[in-house]
């Protein structure tokens, strides 16, 4: 298990890009932040800005919708209009993207364009750069062997079977009800939700599911779920949520929360609850299935249904309350989680990211440079490359008949095998010490 969006937004500026000295050709500053020192155009004379400007697709922009007058845009939104691309810097509708005003301030004013100008190679690379990141990452734990580092502990279930009764409905009497979920105190066992079920009974609409974690004031994430007004669990796929043991900023311990205001539950609509005593296991008799997962959950995390009296402005300033006046019940409050349990290298990985930036430095700089080989929108005058693609695959893979084969490509793999970083012994469960004794062999 990875949580491979951390990892890129944590290594994006483990390496940098060198600013262009023309204006006109300018990308963001925050690209050219570089915690290492090392920049991708220091590994080929080839990967300059204005070569990767010119071989960029010329659909590239087409990966973002064209402009609509009738739809909502949230802020950061990106569009297409008048052959440019757009982004939103605050929320709007029926604005039409332009040019701001003639000082240019983009302040709070509605009278000011909703919209200002995005620029498409700065998102390129750092789409480019993302990509580097998942590939040497993928690249690292395949070429080290550290699959088992990265193994499933308990693989995607539900926390029991079965739905409430139709007759067992929870009334709405102003309360925060859900599961509060406490990890192992393991610093590479993370949990994965994969999907929230519901069962409710009534009205339909829109139920906000908040995630908190009780080192922090405000939710970690808002889930909005079209519940529809049937009796039956309805599941909804949830994209990386993760409940780790130790978050981004390293504070460790503390618990989980995946809860929902009673207040702001559709009009009519009351969930369904199922009884169980959650302080010990199911019967082992009665449902032995059940019963052995969940032995097997406990050695990882706690789940204890709670409710709390809804603080004063919660639907409108949604934030942490004191979790010692949490009421811990036997009830399930409508909800079923859908979990998995694994062995997780995100947070080591983060650490020891400064171990990974020359590797990472030509990885980003080998698939760039292959792109361009393959120039897909064979571009022509003004936007040619004034080198051959063979010279270029000659740049990459050096040559192939030869005992000395020289080349970009040649130099990453050599990186790769370079890069060694000892993971036995951090952690008792799943980095643990792998000793298999003296191995005698003949010579």
């Amino acid at each position: 298990m990875l949580r491979l969006k951390e990892i890129q937004n944590k290594l994006l500026h483990l390496v940098g890009w060198e600013q262009a000295y023309n204006p006109d050709e300018s990308i963001n500053p925050l690209l050219t932040k570089s915690e290492s020192g090392l920049y991708f155009q220091n590994q080929h004379a080839l990967l300059t800005l204005k070569n990767i400007r010119n071989t960029m697709p010329e659909d590239f922009e087409h990966d973002f919708p064209a402009w609509n007058m009738i739809p909502t845009y949230p802020a950061d939104s990106k569009v297409t209009h008048n052959g440019k691309a757009w982004i939103a810097i605050r929320e709007n509708r029926n604005e039409e993207p332009k040019e701001a005003d003639f000082n240019d301030d983009f302040n709070d004013d509605f009278s000011i364009s909703a919209w200002r100008e995005y620029h498409l190679l700065t998102d390129y690379l750092t789409r480019e750069t993302k990509a580097g990141i998942s590939t040497m990452i993928q690249s690292f734990i395949n070429k080290k062997t550290l699959n088992n580092e990265t193994r499933n502990l308990m693989e995607a279930r539900a926390l029991f079977d079965g739905a409430g009764r139709l007759a067992e409905v929870i009334k709405n009497n102003g309360k925060i009800c859900g599961f509060e979920i406490t990890p192992v105190r393991s610093n590479g066992i993370t949990t994965k939700i994969a999907r929230i079920g519901l069962q409710t009974t009534g009205g339909s609409g829109i139920v906000k599911v908040y995630v908190f974690h009780s080192n922090f004031v405000y939710p970690v994430r808002t889930i909005e779920l079209d519940v529809k007004g049937i009796n039956g669990y309805q599941w909804f796929s949830i994209e990386d949520l993760f409940l780790p043991y130790i978050d981004n900023d390293k504070n460790a311990g503390g618990s989980w929360f995946i809860c929902y205001n009673q207040d702001d539950l559709p009009f009519g609509m009351e969930a369904i609850d199922i009884g169980r005593d959650w302080s010990k296991a199911p019967c082992n008799t009665c449902n032995k299935g059940e019963a052995q997962r969940w032995e097997t959950m406990t050695n990882y995390i706690e789940v204890h249904p709670f409710r709390i009296a809804t603080p004063t402005d919660f639907s409108i300033n949604p934030g942490m309350w004191d979790i010692y006046e949490n009421i811990y019940t036997n009830q399930n409050y409508g909800m079923n989680i859908e979990y998995s349990i694994g062995c997780d290298l995100t947070d080591f990985i983060i650490e020891q990211r400064h171990m990974f930036a020359d590797v990472l430095a030509k990885q980003v700089a080998y698939n760039i440079l292959r792109k361009m080989t393959m120039n897909p929108e064979v571009r022509v005058n003004r936007h040619q490359l004034n080198v051959s693609r063979m010279d270029i695959l000659y740049e990459l893979d050096g040559n192939t008949l030869g005992h000395h084969r020289g080349g970009l490509g040649n130099e990453l793999e050599k990186a790769y095998k370079a890069l060694s970083i000892d993971t036995k012994g951090l952690d008792r469960i799943c980095l643990g010490c792998n000793n298999g004794g003296v191995r005698y062999t003949t010579v």
